[in-house]
């Protein structure tokens, strides 16, 4: 079993944490444990597409980016 800690949160967080519990017929904890998974992915495609525009503002790198890609398929078709 993981261990566990207590934080603080203020009530209107807390009271929406137990709602959301309840009507989904699970503990608090499963509730906020599926929400931080939920935003630690969208920060990760968040911080991808921000890479994936700076990379289309340089010609020169989105142009390695895409060799880089059909080098990828051709190795995938062996």
């Amino acid at each position: 079993m993981n261990k566990t800690t207590t934080i603080r949160v203020n009530r209107d967080i807390y009271n929406s944490i137990k709602l959301l519990a309840q009507k989904q017929n699970e503990n608090m904890q499963d509730i906020i444990e599926k929400a931080i998974n939920d935003y630690k992915k969208k920060k990760f495609f968040d911080e991808l597409n921000t890479a994936y525009a700076k990379l289309m503002d340089d010609p020169k790198a989105w142009e390695e980016e895409v060799k880089e890609r059909e080098e990828w398929d051709s190795i995938l078709a062996d």
